[in-house]
């Protein structure tokens, strides 16, 4: 347990699907630095208000499930189910370890505390009024067998977690308002938008400017993107705007696009790529890209269904191969 708990805490964030709620978590520009080079948040509370989020849900009630969400209430004192409401991500550079993530959750912050205390190698750090906590969580790092040092604050009802401890405190500095944040900086200005309904929203830019693989051509002739999704009226809608270099990068980059929707119309093997395919639509304006993907929500839980189905048959396939060697 002592190893885990930083991956508990980052599981309370990534399976946000539970609690059924009219008020939304979004995202809280006034607790993200200026100017950012990546974000992503998710808005727990948005997407179990839908028909997405009730699928998550139903998943949850499988008896796997259920024991292993009973197992984190027992030792972390508070239910994924009810009591998560969003997590917000950044960073200041695409280098990993600059990333910060805010968990938004009902917590008693004591017993985390406490928790911390009794992890391996754990210190702590006076920042202002606040208290940095760190140990060492050797999960971070499996293949070396070397763990990595994690960083975590309570502030309120968040998480704040980091691998650098600067980090840490430069975001405990903008939570205080010491520090500038993104609510009253012009990057990323879309997002955060009350009322936007969108329960996920993600953004990076400086693109161009890194050293990306030869493979990534489309991000490598961009600036930046942007994509959010969300349910309205039964409805998903997913948006990804791109920002390219030039009119002559857009145009390229667009052909690419209209490229890979043409072969994954053409797979006729599988029902479920060609049914994505045939929901997106592709404008271009200039340097700008714009990629919509238009499906009835009821054909999104299908789709995940279809593809938990194809995970399971392929782990059983796994572990019948395993037992036979």
């Amino acid at each position: 347990m002592r190893s885990n708990f930083h991956k508990l805490i980052l599981l309370a964030a990534c399976v946000c699907a539970f609690r059924l709620t009219a008020d939304a978590a979004e995202l809280k520009r006034a607790d993200v630095m200026a100017d950012p080079v990546w974000l992503l948040h998710v808005d727990c509370d948005a997407l179990r208000t839908n028909t997405i989020g009730q699928f998550f849900l139903s998943e949850m009630d499988k008896p796997e499930a259920k024991a292993k969400l009973a197992s984190f209430q027992t030792t972390f004192g508070f239910d994924l189910r009810n009591q998560v409401h969003g997590y917000t991500l950044y960073g200041s550079s695409l280098t990993p370890t600059d990333g910060v993530l805010i968990v938004y959750a009902d917590f008693d912050a004591d017993r985390l505390v406490t928790l911390a205390q009794g992890a391996d190698e754990y210190q702590s750090s006076a920042h202002n009024q606040h208290t940095i906590h760190s140990w060492i969580d050797a999960n971070m790092n499996r293949k070396s067998g070397i763990g990595h040092r994690v960083y975590a604050a309570f502030e309120g009802k968040r998480v704040i977690l980091g691998q650098r401890e600067n980090r840490v405190a430069q975001a405990l500095d903008v939570i205080d308002g010491t520090s500038p944040s993104l609510d009253g900086g012009s990057t990323f200005p879309s997002l955060g938008l009350p009322g936007n309904g969108h329960f996920i929203e993600a953004a990076a830019r400086k693109m161009d400017s890194t050293n990306l693989a030869p493979s990534a051509a489309i991000m490598r002739l961009s600036k930046s993107v942007q994509v959010v999704a969300g349910e309205q009226d039964n409805q998903f809608q997913g948006t990804l705007t791109l920002a390219a270099n030039s009119d002559d990068a857009a145009n390229q980059i667009f052909s690419i696009a209209q490229g890979l929707v043409t072969v994954m119309k053409l797979q006729s093997n599988n029902q479920d790529v060609g049914k994505l395919a045939n929901a997106v639509t592709l404008t271009q304006n200039g340097s700008e890209i714009l990629g919509k993907l238009t499906l009835p929500a009821d054909d999104v839980v299908a789709l995940l269904q279809s593809g938990a189905q194809r995970m399971a048959a392929a782990r059983a396939a796994r572990s019948a191969q395993a037992a036979q060697q």
